[in-house]
Parts: C-alpha cells; structure tokens; sequence
C-alpha cells in the first residue's frame, strides 16, 4: 500500500521502532539521526521521526509492553501461592518448553493464557504425573479460560515435544 505512493515509509517506520526500542532498553539513548543508515536512500528529520513514533504509539495504544505467555507463568504461580525454589525450577522449565515450541507458526491461533496453560500441563505431566488432573483444575480455575482450547494448544505442545531432543 505505502511501498508505491511512498516508498520511503517502511523504512520511516524502521527508524521509529529502532528508537522506541532504544527508549526501552538504553540508558542513554541515541540521536535519531545516529540511528539511520548511513548509505540509506532516505534520511529524515529528527520531527518527522517523531511524528512517526507518535504514529507508532498510538497505534499500540501506547501499550509498549506486550503481553506474553512468560507473563502467565509467574502469574499463576503467584495466584497459587507458588513462590519457593523449586517453584522457580518449574518456572525454568515452562520457559524452556515455550522457547523450543514457539517457533511453529500453529502457536499464533492461540492467546498467551491459553499457551501458558497448555504449557504448565505439560510440564506438569512431567514432575508431577499422578497429579495432573488435580493441577489442570487449579490453572484452569485461576486463569478462567477455556479447557477446549487448552486441549487443543496441549495436544500440538505434545506433537512438537516428541519430535524436539531433550
């Protein structure tokens, strides 16, 4: 849409998350012309990357802090009062599982609380055999989702993880 009226937006666009993102994570952040290629096809004013930026905040509704499945998992250990070392070791593991998991593009049709639940079943299963149903309907009571769903998501958790090496 913008690459043929303006071919320079995309790269426009580029600039402004690389200093949103620089905001975010440095202390001293950059000049934003410091922040441009140096052999780029287009160089821009400082005020035209900032109207960018504010472009690109209020079209995140200035949410800059994305909600993931890592946040679910501390938060259903925190609800269920979870909070001692080997709590924290189980916490590793969830989040071992999802970074070997994520990849696969089938993960995109379900929300954070869904994965992460899937997840913890899963690793759950593992530590805990004899007692997974009983932890299934805790996670599920905290977080209020759909068992269905977390059905679904655990079953393609169990697919992927026979074929991932441990």
């Amino acid at each position: 849409m913008f690459t043929r009226d303006k071919p320079w937006m995309p790269q426009l666009a580029a600039v402004a998350c690389l200093f949103l993102a620089a905001k975010v994570e440095e202390t001293q952040v950059p000049l934003l012309l410091d922040l441009q290629v140096e052999e780029s096809k287009y160089v821009f004013e400082a005020k035209t990357i900032k109207r960018m930026v504010l472009l690109v905040l209020s079209t995140l509704q200035w949410r800059m802090n994305p909600v993931t499945p890592i946040c679910f998992f501390d938060h259903i250990i925190r609800r269920l009062g979870l909070k001692n070392h080997l709590h924290w070791e189980f916490l590793k593991r969830c989040e071992l599982l999802l970074l070997s998991v994520i990849s696969d593009s089938r993960f995109m049709s379900y929300v954070p609380s869904i994965l992460a639940t899937a997840i913890m079943l899963h690793v759950i299963k593992e530590v805990e055999p004899f007692s997974q149903m009983e932890y299934q309907n805790k996670l599920l009571d905290v977080i209020k989702i759909s068992e269905e769903e977390v059905n679904q998501c655990y079953k393609l958790i169990l697919e992927l993880s026979d074929k991932v090496p441990n």
